[in-house]
């Protein structure tokens, strides 16, 4: 058995539905509705990576809830930005359809 569950967490720059930008969790298979976590805002064109590492923070801090920690984090790009996070929590005690 496992030790860690993992997610990772996807920055969309450009919101579906008027949601704005702000961060998704990518499930292990294709859904066209990504469940949004922490705060969303109109996107902006300077300081992409600034705004999109303050809304990760309010994302952890609704992920924290749940147990999960920010493992690792990645930004790339001017032109067609994007960020991608990994988080974890303790495999043990987590009912098996809790969502990892």
């Amino acid at each position: 058995m496992a030790n860690w569950e993992y997610r990772t967490l996807m920055y969309l720059p450009r919101g579906s539905k008027g949601v704005g930008c702000g961060w998704s969790i990518v499930e292990s298979h294709p859904s066209p509705d990504m469940k949004r976590v922490g705060d969303s805002e109109k996107p902006r064109f300077r300081g992409t990576i600034w705004q999109a590492a303050k809304l990760l923070e309010t994302a952890l801090v609704e992920l924290d809830l749940d147990g999960w920690e920010l493992v690792s984090t990645s930004y790339s790009g001017t032109i067609g930005f994007y960020g991608l996070a990994v988080v974890r929590r303790a495999a043990t005690g987590n009912p098996p359809d809790s969502g990892s």
